[in-house]
């Protein structure tokens, strides 16, 4: 945990787009509206190294997809809706051993970072960069969440032509 916390602390330094970008793969994923839903799975096992959570995804009646989640010798199953959908419930089931939680930083991108942690290690985090600065940067998820299907409200007249 260390090493993570380590490659947090530029981030935190700065708070600039780049040194978050800089974050490896194997700290944050980063989750492609188009990305399938057990890749997201995979994604979070790459962070996590649980050793044990795995996903595929099946056919239904109705053109429904149904991802099949294994941890810890479980199986778990949800019609998939949307990618939001799909964090939640996926984080809803590592807990309360993990925490998947919305990096701020990459919001209103088509791509988006969130950052899997053990609770303990958000705990850690939080006693050294204090809570506040810690919900700044990320969002807890919970069952109202909304990553990938914010409605933004633009100023029309910014994208207007003279």
């Amino acid at each position: 945990m260390q090493n993570k916390i380590q490659l947090l602390e530029k981030y935190f330094e700065t708070e600039l787009y780049e040194d978050f970008h800089s974050l490896q793969s194997d700290l944050v994923i980063w989750v492609d509206w188009s990305d399938y839903d057990d890749a997201i799975v995979e994604y979070i096992e790459k962070c996590l190294l649980t050793g044990h959570l795995t996903a595929s995804i099946e056919d239904q009646p109705n053109d429904q997809l149904l991802l099949k989640v294994i941890y810890d010798s479980k199986e778990y199953t949800h019609i998939i809706v949307d990618r939001d959908d799909t964090i939640i419930w996926l984080n809803s089931i590592l807990m309360p051993d993990y925490e998947i939680r919305f990096c701020k930083i990459s919001d209103g991108s088509d791509t988006l970072a969130f950052l899997p942690l053990t609770r303990e290690h958000w705990h850690q985090l939080e006693t050294i960069y204090t809570l506040d600065k810690i919900n700044n940067h990320f969002e807890a998820i919970n069952s109202d969440s909304v990553f990938f299907n914010k409605e933004y409200d633009f100023d029309e007249d910014f994208f207007l032509e003279d």
